[in-house]
């Protein structure tokens, strides 16, 4: 068995696996049997169920009657995601948590490659690249996550990195930035790996890890307000920094981009309060893209867009 400074995959600390489920019956099972098959075997994994309205959470108890590792937890209503993952956090007895969500599934090494790393480095956070299976086409390739390892504050103000099944982090650091915020409604990975990122350096696996299952029937307009909201909220929270540490052009840039995601979710009067945002910090964007100008003229007759 292959050992690594003193450990091995039998005998590396205990690690904690949170999986938030709210009616995934279809995959549940398929999840917890890609943990089930980890070459790292000291392991625990944690199911909360998000107050089911399917049997997931049947399908969960069964699971349990087969693997002492695995232990169930139920909301006594529907709190979200990122409640679902603090509720794990709080119960897991490991020093090293992991995530997956209740559709991905985790390749074979997948806590060993990322353990391996996070003792080489030195690191209290640890991410890799994935594969994406978008469906229903059932294709799949490698994802693109970027590369972030070392001091990467400054790389998330610009933009996401991490995925929620990517990440290995020590549950110490977890507990010193308050857990997760379970107000944001998306990008929560990114909001997560920006407060741990001040903190805290990362380590990063070059090959996958896990597969990301991308369903296409998920994409509705009531999601993309959702990844607006979520990206405007991140913003709002790390304002501060990210004018320190990028300028104004980086706060113009993501005020470009949200303008960009509520327009993509047909509220355009949100979307040219923050065109208009994103042009009181990058004036010139009105003339290097067209559409920009066009949206301006409609947003305030009596705005001198030539004065921008």
């Amino acid at each position: 068995m292959a050992r690594l400074m003193g450990w091995t995959e039998k005998a590396g600390e205990l690690v904690s696996i949170v999986i938030p489920a709210y009616n995934r019956s279809k995959y549940i099972e398929r999840a917890v049997k890609s943990i089930l098959n980890q070459t790292y075997e000291n392991f625990e994994v944690i199911i909360v169920d998000d107050h089911s309205s399917d049997n997931t959470l049947e399908i969960a108890n069964a699971l349990v009657a087969n693997d002492q590792r695995i232990t169930v937890l139920r909301h006594d209503r529907n709190m979200g995601a990122q409640a679902a993952r603090n509720s794990g956090i709080k119960a897991a007895k490991g020093s090293w948590i992991a995530f997956l969500d209740s559709d991905d599934e985790w390749l074979a090494d997948s806590l060993t490659e990322r353990y391996k790393a996070a003792i080489e480095q030195v690191a209290q956070v640890v991410h890799s690249e994935c594969y994406v299976v978008r469906h229903p086409e059932n294709i799949r390739k490698p994802f693109g996550v970027p590369p972030l390892s070392g001091r990467v504050f400054d790389k998330l103000l610009d933009k996401p990195g991490p995925i929620f099944p990517a990440l290995l982090v020590r549950k110490a650091a977890l507990e010193s930035i308050g857990y997760l915020d379970e107000e944001i409604p998306s990008f929560q990975e990114w909001d997560t790996s920006i407060r741990l990122a001040a903190h805290y350096s990362f380590a990063f696996v070059p090959q996958p890890t896990f597969i990301y299952h991308c369903h296409s029937d998920e994409t509705i307009s009531k999601d993309r307000h959702r990844e607006a909201l979520g990206y405007e909220i991140i913003i709002r929270n790390h304002k501060e920094a990210i004018r320190n540490m990028l300028g104004r052009k980086g706060i113009g840039r993501h005020y470009e981009a949200i303008g960009n995601l509520y327009r993509n979710a047909g509220k355009m009067g949100t979307s040219r309060s923050f065109f208009m945002k994103a042009l009181i910090y990058r004036p010139w964007r009105l003339f290097a893209v067209p559409y920009l100008r066009n949206v301006m003229k409609t947003f305030q007759p009596a705005t001198n867009l030539d004065a921008l």
